[in-house]
């Protein structure tokens, strides 16, 4: 087995290859492995990875901790196309020196050693699992229960900061002397209690940049107005209680240094609790402005570049959030996150819940061509189409149905008995199925600008949901718009798209119930997506035709709407999730599951064509934090973490 093409050609690291000649014995089924290496040959945090034949990637990873003391366990689902394993050192912590060997052990695991593990490491989500399989939901009960067997190797977070605090000692940092500009910080400490205040100061004296000085509120105000010398004056703005991590200054300053347009750059965080432990990690996205406007987004602790904050814009009425938006909406620059925690909250400073309503664009009677590529299944279709036409408040609506081959009667009937007076046209498309030229086809027939594509078994759940998806695109700057589906039993068919989830992209809060938990609030935000489902996507027709559409020779099936959410995205448009505009979605009840052969080589087909064309982008969802899982569910650690230099959302 050629293993050095299973990593980056420019690093070289110590492999460890795991059951020679016997990976198909472990294929699709859960294992443990087991390390005992108490020289820390292997580092603290290394990878399984398993190559997999005739996938793209060939090879995916898989991150677990190793514990001070030399002892660690990984469990996860292996890959169906597993056709070898090796263990990869961690070389930011691994021990070069050592001559010692490490332990290591493999096995499968039975499903009732999984259950047993799940159920008493992650009760409240294994309930979840058993109410999935008992509402007859068996496809959301086995997926949350292959992701929960991977989130069992997420390291717990006391122990995920030491690993993480161990790698970064290895890092080189640039001396600050030799930055380009050495501007200065200006700190104001806000109003609160003494020992909280006492607190703050005492980790601003104990960073490693040292180029900074207090500053009470009025002086920035009056700074702002002079302008003398503005443009090397940072501003940061900590409450009372808020601590910042040693190295904080001197990351977040970083940018600026080296580049004249960042406006902004704000990290993630957690709390430290009365017995000073580090607690509730809260690893946030890119830029996301509905998020800020609602609070959702805390951005206490951002770092501010004085020049770029709107000249008309009084600095000591408004909080921090108000200040960034400003710079936001009036272009002013750009606004990095940075995924490291460089902030604690006190005690006395906790973190407040989202308490602003989300801004909710709506058009009314909004004039819409809608898409609905289908094949017999006339349950399903009438259902849809009684939705739009009964169930929708009023609009202008342009119905094409592509229909692909349909033969059943009660498919025909229905057809005739929407055709005649008019309420739908019938566009036929013979053949095998393809997703793709279905909706090109609809849109070169389309009568008006805004096009919604719909599946045959999507149905409204409310009379406004189109209103509320048409009003997202009366903002020019939007070029797509997605909304929240949700399975007839309540639970979440679509929240969004992860990319770089399942190796190209998956669904975010999959299976996962709105009323419990686990999505951190952001089911009911309206927020910006890399992606967004097709099941139910509204666009505009000269953007689609603008953009080539959709790909009719790669991708026929899956991934064609990634795709073209992403040319949206690399033309410079948003894509915006809302929740106000929830609809019910059966999901692919009427074109089945990817399970024989020849779907599988197509569904490999197109997952090469997506990493050929967008193979960095999968790497780095601005939306979605480099330190969590793409494996296990959504919001869990990750014990290695991905790129995590500052990071714009475009």
């Amino acid at each position: 087995m050629d293993w050095s093409k299973m990593i980056e050609p420019s690093r070289e690291e110590l492999m460890v290859e795991l059951a020679r000649g016997e990976a198909a014995h472990y294929a699709d089924r859960p294992i443990t492995v087991s390390v005992r290496d108490p020289d820390h040959l292997l580092g603290r945090r290394p990878r399984l990875a398993f190559k997999r034949r005739g996938r793209t990637p060939a090879t995916v990873f898989r991150s677990f901790l190793i514990d001070e003391k030399g002892r660690g366990r990984f469990y996860g689902w292996t890959p169906v196309q597993l056709e070898a394993m090796a263990l990869v050192a961690d070389q930011a912590t691994a021990n070069e020196s050592s001559k010692v060997e490490p332990s290591i052990k493999i096995r499968r695991l039975s499903l009732v050693e999984i259950a047993i593990l799940i159920a008493l490491r992650r009760t409240w989500i294994f309930l979840q699992i058993i109410r999935l399989f008992l509402a007859g939901n068996t496809k959301g009960a086995s997926f949350r229960f292959v992701r929960q067997c991977d989130a069992l190797s997420a390291p717990r977070y006391r122990d995920w900061i030491a690993a993480q605090a161990l790698a970064e000692q290895s890092e080189l940092l640039d001396n600050p002397l030799g930055w380009p500009r050495r501007p200065l910080v200006l700190v104001t400490l806000e109003d609160g209690d003494a020992a909280a205040v006492a607190e703050t100061r005492a980790s601003l004296h104990a960073q490693t940049l040292r180029d900074f000085q207090e500053a009470a509120p009025g002086d920035i105000a009056q700074i702002q107005e002079c302008g003398e010398a503005i443009n090397d004056r940072l501003w940061i703005r900590l409450p009372a209680g808020m601590r910042l991590a040693p190295k904080a200054l001197e990351r977040l300053v970083r940018p600026f240094s080296f580049s004249a347009d960042v406006a902004v750059v704000y990290s993630d965080e957690d709390c430290i609790d009365v017995r000073g432990r580090r607690t509730d990690p809260f690893f946030k996205p890119a830029w996301n402005e509905p998020l800020a406007s609602t609070g959702w987004l805390p951005l206490e602790g951002a770092l501010i570049r004085l020049a770029h904050v709107p000249k008309n814009l009084r600095l000591q009425g408004a909080t921090t959030a108000e200040i960034v938006l400003a710079v936001a909406q009036a272009r002013m620059g750009t606004i990095l996150h940075l995924p490291r925690v460089m902030l604690h909250r006190g005690p006395s400073c906790r973190r407040l819940r989202a308490s602003k309503a989300p801004v909710q664009p709506r058009r009314d009677r909004p004039a819409v061509s809608v898409i609905i590529p289908t094949r017999d299944r006339a349950d399903l279709l009438e259902a849809c189409l009684k939705g739009l036409f009964e169930k929708t408040a009023p609009a202008n609506l342009d119905v094409i149905v592509i229909d692909n081959d349909s033969a059943e009667p009660a498919a025909l009937a229905l057809f005739s008995r929407y055709e005649q007076p008019g309420l739908i046209r019938r566009i036929p498309l013979p053949g095998a199925f393809n997703f793709s030229r279905a909706c090109n086809m609809g849109v070169n027939v389309a009568r008006h600008d805004l096009i919604l594509l719909l599946n045959n078994d999507v149905e409204p759940l409310g009379p406004d949901w189109l209103e509320h998806l048409a009003g997202e695109l009366d903002d020019p700057a939007v070029g797509a718009a997605g909304n929240l589906l949700l399975f007839p039993d309540g639970f979440v068919q679509h929240g969004g798209v992860t990319l770089g989830a399942g190796t190209v992209a998956r669904h975010s809060f999959h299976f996962l119930h709105p009323e419990h938990g686990g999505d951190r609030g952001l089911l009911r935000q309206r927020r910006d997506m890399s992606a967004v489902t097709g099941a139910c996507l509204l666009t505009r027709k000269g953007l689609w035709h603008r953009l080539g559409g959709m790909d009719e020779q790669n991708l026929t099936v899956a991934f064609n709407d990634v795709d073209y959410c992403l040319k949206v995205r690399d033309a410079g448009l948003r894509i915006i999730w809302t929740p106000r505009a929830a609809m019910l979605h059966r999901e692919s009840v009427s074109r089945g599951a990817d399970d024989t052969p020849q779907k599988l080589q197509r569904f490999a087909q197109e997952e090469r064509a997506m990493h050929e064309r967008w193979r960095d982008i999968l790497k780095t969802d601005p939306y979605y934090n480099p330190n969590l899982s793409l494996i296990a569910e959504d919001a869990v650690l990750d014990a290695y973490p991905r790129d995590l230099a500052p990071r714009a959302a475009d």
